[in-house]
């Protein structure tokens, strides 16, 4: 059982999540941490609130272990919303082409963004889910949550020589194209290149 972004407060089972599913959708959407009521406020999570998905909220340390092993639950996927590889769901053709025409515009800013931090970034992306937010880093598809990083530094066996490479993998750092600060950041850029 866990809390859900239906009810925080409320004990849920799968089922239960299934049962209050949209109609097409066909995934089980999840978001590791320390604290719930945190986890309401997570920046990686706000995209499928406002469009009206639940999600879990796992703030018990097990909790992301088990999900990472049960990937599929009454054919419906369960997706670690925290991860790289998240997109947010949609069929809306006028989106994708949007998003396309986002992607071009915010080029210099993207290219110039990866060379600042080409050593620690593995690839900017504009981002679908963020609503306030300026930007938001996510852990690759392969590599650790970030909360599972935080477990795993605080296990009393972890040691700087026996690191997992999956817990110091590169992260991917999503842009806000709708945020003051990204459109300000792209303007000066352009201004910079010229």
């Amino acid at each position: 059982r866990w809390r859900s972004s239906y009810n925080t407060s409320t004990w849920i089972s799968l089922d239960d999540y299934i049962s209050r599913k949209k109609e097409n959708q066909d995934s089980i959407y999840y978001i590791g941490g320390e604290d719930r009521e945190v986890l309401m406020k997570a920046p990686a999570i706000q995209g499928l609130l406002k469009r009206g998905y639940e999600v879990l909220l796992l703030d018990d340390p097990i909790d992301e272990y088990c999900m990472q092993h049960l990937t599929e639950y009454e054919k419906a996927k369960l997706v670690n919303v925290a991860k790289g590889d998240f997109k947010l769901p949609t069929d809306d053709e006028l989106e994708k082409k949007k998003l396309k025409k986002l992607r071009k515009m915010f080029e210099p800013l993207t290219k110039w963004w990866r060379n600042v931090l080409k050593d620690s970034i593995e690839k900017i992306e504009i981002s679908t889910r963020l609503v306030e937010d300026p930007a938001l880093i996510v852990a690759s598809e392969h590599g650790y949550s970030p909360n599972m990083e935080r477990i795993s530094r605080a296990q009393a066996y972890a040691s700087a020589e026996k690191q997992n490479p999956f817990m110091s993998s590169k992260r991917i750092l999503e842009i806000n194209p709708s945020h003051p600060i990204i459109k300000e950041l792209l303007e000066r850029v352009k201004v910079n290149d010229h």
